[in-house]
Parts: C-alpha cells; sequence; structure tokens
C-alpha cells in the first residue's frame, strides 16, 4: 500500500492560495516558492510499533490561480514520510498491509500574513482527496473520532471504514486521518490497517504523537 506519484497536497493547495485574496501576488513574474521541513516518526516508536521507515521523498507542486482576476503561480515543495509493518494474510502471504503517512506542505508568510489550509480542511475533505490520490483504496463512512497530541496539541482523528486492493487481495480496512502543524508545516497524518487487526490503531497514535521534524 503506497501513495502515488500524483502529488497528494493538489487539492489542499488551491484552499490555501485560492482564498487569500492577495493582490501582491500578482506583482512578481516569478513563482512564489516555499518548501516544507517534514515530519517522521521517531525510530524509538518505530521499534515499538514494528513498523519501518519505507521513504521519504519531496513533491513540487506549481499552480495557476486566479486572483484579482488575474493568474499567479504558487510553488511548494511538500515533504512525504511513509513507514510500514508486514501483516501475515494467510494464504496471501506477509504483505506491507499496515501504512502509516505524514505528509507536510509548507506553511507560508507573504505580505504580513501566515497561510495553511489547517483551518479550512475537514477529515472528510481528507478522506476525499486522499481516495483519488491513493492507490485501489476507497473511503466510506466515518465510524470514530478521538484525541491525539501531535507537536504538543490537540489534534482530532477521524476513522473511516475503507477498502484497500493490496496485489491480489482486497482487504477492508480502517482508515485513520488528522491534520497537525507546527511552527513550518501543515502535517496531514494517516493511518491504513485491515479491520481485524487488533491494538493498530495505538500503534498509529504512538507514531503521529512521536513525530519530529525530518533531518534528512
Amino acid at each position: 500500500m503506497r501513495v502515488t506519484r500524483r502529488a497528494f497536497g493538489t487539492g489542499l493547495l488551491a484552499g490555501v492560495v485560492g482564498t487569500t485574496g492577495c493582490l501582491g501576488f500578482v506583482r512578481n513574474e516569478e513563482p512564489l516558492t516555499f518548501e516544507a521541513v517534514g515530519a517522521r516518526p521517531t525510530d524509538e516508536a518505530l521499534a515499538e510499533t514494528g513498523y519501518r521507515h519505507h521513504e521519504t521523498r519531496s513533491e513540487t507542486i506549481r499552480e495557476a490561480f486566479e486572483i484579482a482576476g488575474q493568474s499567479r503561480e504558487v510553488e511548494l515543495v511538500n515533504v512525504l514520510v511513509e513507514c510500514d509493518r508486514a501483516v501475515d494474510l494467510g494464504t496471501a502471504g506477509r504483505l506491507r498491509a499496515a501504512a502509516f503517512i505524514a505528509f507536510a506542505t509548507p506553511q507560508f508568510e507573504a505580505f504580513g500574513r501566515r497561510f495553511h489550509p489547517g483551518d479550512r480542511i475537514s477529515t472528510r475533505r481528507l478522506a476525499t482527496e486522499l481516495s483519488s490520490n491513493f492507490d485501489e483504496l476507497s473511503i466510506g463512512e466515518e465510524v470514530d473520532e478521538r484525541t491525539l497530541t501531535v507537536f504538543g496539541e490537540a489534534v482530532d482523528v477521524s476513522t473511516f471504514e475503507g477498502r484497500a486492493v493490496l496485489g491480489p487481495t482486497t482487504l477492508e480496512v480502517y482508515v485513520h486521518l488528522g491534520a497537525a502543524t507546527n511552527d513550518d508545516d501543515f502535517v496531514v497524518l494517516v493511518g491504513v490497517h485491515p479491520r481485524w487487526l487488533d491494538g493498530e490503531y495505538e500503534n498509529v497514535a504512538a507514531l503521529a504523537e512521536s513525530l519530529s521534524p525530518t533531518t534528512e
């Protein structure tokens, strides 16, 4: 299970810049560029939960927006961290069927104001965006909500029922979604695992609450 190469944050970015209304964006011919720091679970949390760090990669989104009737480009360099662990699926063998993802897009300042999509993005919107950018994953109804502490702040994490296709196997899964902010980034938290996997939410919670800035 892994995120596709199509940038996950395109829809989120539209929610940030499309509502800023800053006329100064149109006065510069070059795109405004901002880079995320990124966030990943600690090595201790990975060891305790049985997850492994699979990949950290940067994704650059360059989008044109209509501001005051004119087109302006903003370029964000996002950081996506993927962690996973193998799960015994019986006749299908052991596959990487449990995943944790931290997607960081930079908060940015322009003309004396700081912008991020946190106040505008619901977990349902995150679920819709994730469904359109995740390989063979569909997300259904919300079934639970809990609160975690991420970057020292209370964060609501919603749980959705979903279905994932992993190789020849179709899995009934839970998808946990939340969003947090620190001094640098807006971070989307994603946990996906088979519904029958006991105690896996606690693993997702431990990874989320251990997040710290990437050093890679």
